[in-house]
């Protein structure tokens, strides 16, 4: 078995053909995001298309592409977001957006709230996933030719968006093609959304989310994996370098044919452990 948490960054390109860029912090992570999204909408627009994103939400700040697009005068008319995934409550409905947690709030306050009144993206082009109408996203993807890109990183669990990890048992191509859903949310999941979002504050999560599925993720026609937390340092590696499995969901971004990944250095640095310490008894 491939020793992945032992395999330092610089040797990378000797395990997978997926090229990483590094830099050194997340606000460099996230300028590289903005680059590349504004570069998108702009081809798009030259194509007289419109650009479609599936975009997470917490990793990733939104206020450098924000900026970006006021400086080039980019406008968000010709973009449609689609969200990964939306919080729901014990009775499977979207929170509301006064919610603490709510990612249709995060939207607007780290994103709409600092585009230029003239750059502003259409309320109807942000969408997130809605328990109350599971062919939404699907629609959408279809009515505007596909997704362009997915940007997203992975949960400690190796969640990609809320698919969380699987049984032994479930065939690989049945977690490919599974769509959008109401998913319960994991303690791993709850407790680590809290890590992340929350300062350690459990109860304000809610109990379920609606997410897109690993088929909506997997049809993009690129996807961008962004790593910038000290955990991600395993994360990555168990999820690039280690078997395709739908236990870890990540792995799955394995068998797509157009993925590229951007890592801080605090993620890209080695585990302090290795397989082969793990399996000593």
């Amino acid at each position: 078995m491939l020793d992945y948490y032992a395999i330092p960054a610089n040797e990378f390109p000797k395990h997978t053909k997926i090229p990483f860029e590094f830099v050194e912090t997340h606000d460099d992570l996230c300028r590289a995001v903005a680059r590349e999204m504004v570069d998108l909408i702009k081809t798009k627009c030259a194509q007289n298309e419109m650009a479609v994103v599936i975009l997470p939400v917490g990793p990733l700040s939104y206020t450098a592409f924000a900026d970006l697009c006021n400086r080039e005068g980019v406008s968000c008319e010709s973009l449609v977001i689609i969200s990964m995934d939306e919080y729901c409550d014990a009775n499977n409905q979207p929170i509301p957006f006064e919610h603490p947690a709510s990612f249709r709030a995060f939207y607007q306050h780290d994103l709409m709230d600092h585009l230029d009144r003239d750059k502003t993206l259409p309320l109807d082009q942000l969408i997130l996933p809605n328990p109350n109408d599971l062919g939404l996203v699907q629609r959408t993807i279809e009515k505007f030719g596909g997704v362009d890109i997915v940007y997203g990183g992975m949960g400690i669990n190796g969640h990609f968006a809320f698919n969380l990890p699987q049984p032994p048992s479930m065939a690989l191509d049945t977690f490919k093609n599974m769509s959008v859903r109401i998913i319960e949310l994991s303690g791993a999941d709850i407790a680590q959304m809290a890590m992340g979002g929350t300062g350690g504050v459990l109860e304000i999560i809610p109990p379920k989310a609606c997410t897109v599925g690993m088929k909506e993720l997997l049809s993009a026609r690129k996807i961008h994996l962004t790593f910038m937390r000290s955990w991600h340092a395993g994360v990555l590696r168990r999820a690039l370098f280690g078997p395709i499995t739908p236990t870890y969901p990540g792995s799955l971004v394995q068998l797509h044919p157009n993925v590229t990944a951007t890592a801080t250095a605090l993620a890209a640095q080695l585990p302090p452990f290795s397989i082969l310490q793990l399996s000593v008894k």
